[in-house]
């Protein structure tokens, strides 16, 4: 069973108050988990692997819904 979703965004947000040896930039998702919206900040490396991730395991991926291929 392959769960449909829609397409959401990530954004590059610049890191404020950076630290000497932390990333100028980080990316930004809002995610909804059992009802609560949480903040996620990600690395351009956390990204590339999960992609990876992704791809090689494509059976275990989301299917974009109905919707999403009409308006996203």
């Amino acid at each position: 069973m392959s769960v449909k979703t829609r397409v959401g965004n990530v954004v590059e947000v610049i890191n404020q108050n950076k630290k000497k040896t932390a990333n100028d930039t980080y990316h930004a998702v809002l995610l909804k988990t059992n009802g609560h919206v949480h903040e996620f900040l990600f690395t351009q490396v956390e990204l590339d692997v999960a992609y990876s991730r992704a791809r090689k395991n494509i059976e275990d991926t989301l299917e974009r819904s109905f919707i999403s291929k009409i308006i996203d």
